[in-house]
């Protein structure tokens, strides 16, 4: 019997070797030179002690109280802990385009939209002068101009506003093809995942989902008078390798480049629905109709995490949205509500930390609009968005649950949906492979 527990410890501590080795390999393939020289750090006594117990003999009580507590831990991270299960809670009045910095930004001093908007929103007006007052968004006065990368940012996003004309046009009935639900569902399915998408579910649209009014474009001041029953949402991947630039340029070229692709394809999801002959209104950048992280959650595609942002399962906040919406018979997406990527974000708090104008809380969710969450400061993040010229990213840049959707890593997310020491555990170690700041931490300040 003592041999057994020998030989069981033994053998945990080379896969354990094994498993630090693996993660070694995987870090280079990465490019993360912090992890992967801390894992090299750990691997050096890793080999020592390995080799010190296969070629010593220590005691039998040794290995029987060595067992017993590997033993112990093994059981410990694979318990699942009941907490407290809750459904999505849903907003209780729709929220007004009008409202949100990006459309606040556009109002010019001295037009009658900009004097009717602060007659009724004074409370705005200080916070928004301050913002309009810096260089602003692919500005080459902003603090971190570069030629190159803002000049490639802006052509894309002009490239996307010739997409707006499209966005929704009305098919011929005459074609009106008999459907099969189910399989339209998974053929649109089909082909929004073959066009790149990362994720994609279906939910039905409700008022919360859309914006009150419209607040961008020909259209600004109306109601939004969308009267479609279903959203199909989807999310596309934003280079983690160019994320790690943030706040710079190259981050802001990354976004623009998955704007780009998710106006792509929600376009072609569109006409292909439009040729079955049902409407279709496709939701990208700056021409929007609903709330695309609301729509995204209910479709089964992740939780809003601490930074207000869609956290995946599989890429956390690194992923754009698109939306469609339409009146086509379609099968619902499973919808669940992450528990695991909520309870971590409670603990976690790294993209608070690295927030430069801490516009992201610290504090525990607040009930916002009859929904319990966070709510971050706009205001600010958008005023550093001015100062700097770019959209930042430090928050996606350093969200633990931002790592390649891979083995390693999901074998991680695995455990942290499992139990609270998980978790901190979770947290411990991704603070020690890839430290608790952004890589640009010393420079990013106003």
């Amino acid at each position: 019997m003592e041999e057994v527990f020998k030989y069981f410890f033994i053998g945990f501590w080379i896969l354990f070797l094994i498993f630090i080795l693996v993660f070694t390999l995987v870090s280079v393939y990465e490019n993360e030179k912090r992890a992967v020289k801390q894992s090299l750090i750990l691997i050096v006594p890793e080999i020592l002690l390995a080799m010190f117990f296969i070629y010593f003999n220590l005691t039998d009580t040794f290995y029987l109280i060595g067992s017993i507590v590997i033993l112990s831990v093994i059981v410990l991270v694979f318990s699942p802990f009941k907490t407290s299960e809750s459904e999505f809670e849903f907003p209780e009045k729709q929220f007004d385009e009008r409202d949100i910095v990006f459309s606040r930004n556009l109002l010019k001093k001295g037009t009658l939209q900009y004097e009717e908007y602060y007659e009724r929103n004074q409370g705005f007006k200080k916070t928004d002068d301050l913002f309009r007052s810096k260089p602003g968004l692919l500005s080459p006065d902003a603090k971190f101009f570069d030629k190159k990368t803002f000049q490639e940012a802006k052509d894309i996003f002009s490239e996307i506003e010739k997409f707006h004309p499209f966005v929704e046009i009305k098919p011929q009935k005459s074609i009106s093809i008999k459907i099969n639900k189910e399989k339209v569902t998974k053929e649109i399915l089909k082909l929004i995942k073959g066009a790149g998408a990362a994720s994609c579910g279906i939910t039905l649209l409700k008022p919360y989902h859309l914006y009150s009014h419209i607040g961008r474009g020909n259209d600004y001041g109306k109601k939004n008078t969308l009267k479609h029953k279903f959203a199909i949402a989807f999310t596309v991947e934003m280079n983690k390798e160019a994320l790690g630039f943030a706040p710079y340029g190259p981050t802001l070229v990354e976004s623009a480049k998955q704007y780009m692709k998710a106006a792509k394809i929600t376009l072609k999801a569109a006409e292909y629905i439009r040729n079955i002959g049902y409407e279709a209104r496709a939701h990208i950048d700056a021409n929007y109709r609903v709330i695309c992280p609301l729509v995204a959650q209910d479709a089964g595609l992740g939780t809003i995490g601490r930074m207000g942002l869609l956290i995946t399962p599989e890429l956390g906040p690194r992923v754009r949205i698109g939306v469609i919406t339409t009146d086509i018979p379609l099968n619902v997406s499973i919808n669940k509500l992450e528990r695991g990527i909520i309870n971590f974000c409670c603990i976690c708090k790294k993209c608070a930390d690295n927030c430069p104008v801490r516009a992201i809380p610290f504090k525990y969710p607040q009930n916002v609009n009859g929904v319990l969450r966070w709510k971050i400061n706009s205001e600010l993040c958008f005023t550093y968005w001015c100062s700097i010229g770019t959209d930042c990213g430090i928050c996606m840049q350093v969200c633990p649950y931002s790592h390649p959707d891979n083995f390693i890593h999901n074998l991680i997310r695995f455990f942290i949906r499992k139990n609270p020491v998980n978790r901190w555990l979770a947290l411990k170690l991704d603070n020690f492979f890839y430290g608790k700041a952004n890589k640009h931490s010393e420079n990013i300040q106003i």
